[in-house]
C-alpha cells in the first residue's frame, strides 16, 4: 500500500531553519532602522527634520522607538520560539561535542536577544546641562531617586590653548540617600550601579536682568540663547558671551564681554557690548550683565541589559569553540 505523506506539523514549522533565518534577517533590518532614525525624540523633532508628513508616519508606525514597538517585540518573540523549538529538537539526538556546540550557539542567540530586549525596554539615556553650583533632580530626566550637584568645572589646556581635558566635580546622591563626590572626565565616566554618567560637553551661562515695561526680569541663560521681550512683535534679545574681548580666540575669561542683540523676526534692531556689572540700553530695553559661569554637559545612561549581553557573547564563544574546534566523533574504527 502506498504510504501516506505526512503533513508538516505546527511544531516542525516553528523549528524550521528557513523560518529562523528569515526572522533573523527581518529583525536585523528593523534594528538597522533603529540605528538610522534617531530614537526617543519628541514628535516635533521628526516633523522638523523629516518633514510634516514623513514625521507623522515615523511616529505613527513607531520608528521613533523601534526597540519598544509591538512589531519588533513580536518578531523577536517568534525568533525566540523558533530557536527554542529547534534546540529542543536537536537535544534528542546530540552527536557529541560538536552537536552540543551547535545547541549552545542557538541558546547564545536567545541570551543576546534577551539582553537586547531588556536594553530596549528598560534602558534610558538623556543629556543634561548643569550650571556650576546648581543641583538637578534626575527624576525629571528619567532617573527617579537620584540628584546631582555640579561642585565645579575646569578645563585643562595644551600649550597651544587647545582643550586637553574637561573635568566635572560632582556630588551624587543615590536613591538610598548615599552621597559621594567624584570627578568625571572625558573617557572616564562615573558608574553607580547600572547608571553611567559621561562628560560630553561644556559652555557658558550668563546671568543678568532686562527692564521690560518697568519690570526688571532676571535671566540665567546659555550663551547664544534668546530672551523674549515682546511676544506680540516677536522681539527677543540674544546673548553671546566672549571670554576675552581683547583676544576673541582665547578661551580664558580675562576680559569677559556680553554681546546683546535685539531681533524682531530675523531683523537686527540694535546691538551693544556689555562688560561685567555694566548696564546699557539695547533698542529701548535696559540690560544688565551680572556675571558668567561654566555649565557642564553630561550624558546619563542606564542599561540593565548590558550584563545579559556580555553573558550571551561568552556563551556564543563557548558554542563556537565546541562546534568548530572540538574533535569530530568517529562513527567507526577501521580495521
Amino acid at each position: 500500500m502506498p504510504t501516506e505523506s505526512r503533513k508538516p506539523s505546527f511544531f516542525s514549522g516553528l523549528s524550521s531553519m528557513k523560518l529562523g533565518l528569515l526572522l533573523l534577517l527581518i529583525l536585523g533590518g528593523m534594528a538597522s532602522l533603529g540605528s538610522l532614525v534617531p530614537q526617543a525624540q519628541p514628535p516635533q523633532f521628526y516633523q522638523a527634520y523629516y518633514g510634516a508628513l514623513s514625521g507623522r508616519i515615523i511616529t505613527f508606525i513607531g520608528l521613533d522607538h523601534v526597540y519598544r514597538s509591538w512589531w519588533f517585540i513580536v518578531t523577536g518573540a517568534l525568533l525566540t520560539v523558533n530557536l527554542l523549538t529547534c534546540s529542543i529538537k536537536r537535544i534528542k539526538k546530540v552527536p557529541g561535542l560538536q552537536g552540543w556546540g551547535s545547541i549552545i550557539l542557538h541558546l547564545s542567540i536567545l541570551v543576546i536577544l534577551a539582553g537586547a530586549f531588556i536594553s530596549g525596554l528598560l534602558g534610558r539615556s538623556n543629556y543634561i546641562e548643569i550650571g556650576n553650583g546648581d543641583v538637578i533632580d534626575l527624576g525629571a530626566y528619567g532617573f527617579p531617586g537620584y540628584s546631582l550637584q555640579l561642585k565645579g568645572f575646569r578645563i585643562e589646556y595644551y600649550e597651544n590653548m587647545q582643550p586637553k581635558q574637561y573635568i566635572s566635580a560632582i556630588s551624587f546622591i543615590t536613591a538610598k540617600g548615599d552621597e559621594f563626590a567624584r570627578e568625571i572626565m572625558v573617557n572616564r565616566p562615573l558608574k553607580v550601579g547600572d547608571l553611567k554618567i559621561y562628560q560630553t560637553s561644556y559652555g557658558w551661562l550668563v546671568r543678568g536682568q532686562v527692564l521690560v515695561k518697568d519690570n526688571w526680569q532676571p535671566f540665567d541663560l546659555k550663551s547664544g540663547r534668546a530672551f523674549v521681550v515682546d511676544p506680540n512683535k516677536n522681539e527677543r534679545l540674544v546673548f553671546y558671551f566672549i571670554p576675552d574681548g581683547i583676544h576673541p580666540s582665547s578661551p580664558l575669561p580675562s576680559n569677559p564681554q556680553l554681546i546683546v542683540t535685539l531681533f524682531r523676526e530675523q531683523q537686527v534692531l540694535a546691538r551693544e557690548i556689555l562688560a561685567e556689572k555694566e548696564t546699557k540700553n539695547v533698542g529701548g530695553y535696559a540690560v544688565t550683565f551680572f556675571d558668567y559661569r561654566y555649565y557642564s554637559g553630561l550624558t546619563l545612561k542606564k542599561d540593565p541589559g548590558i550584563g545579559v549581553l556580555y553573558v550571551g557573547f561568552i556563551v556564543l564563544l563557548v558554542g563556537l569553540i565546541l562546534r568548530y574546534l572540538s574533535p569530530e566523533k568517529r562513527q567507526g574504527v577501521d580495521k
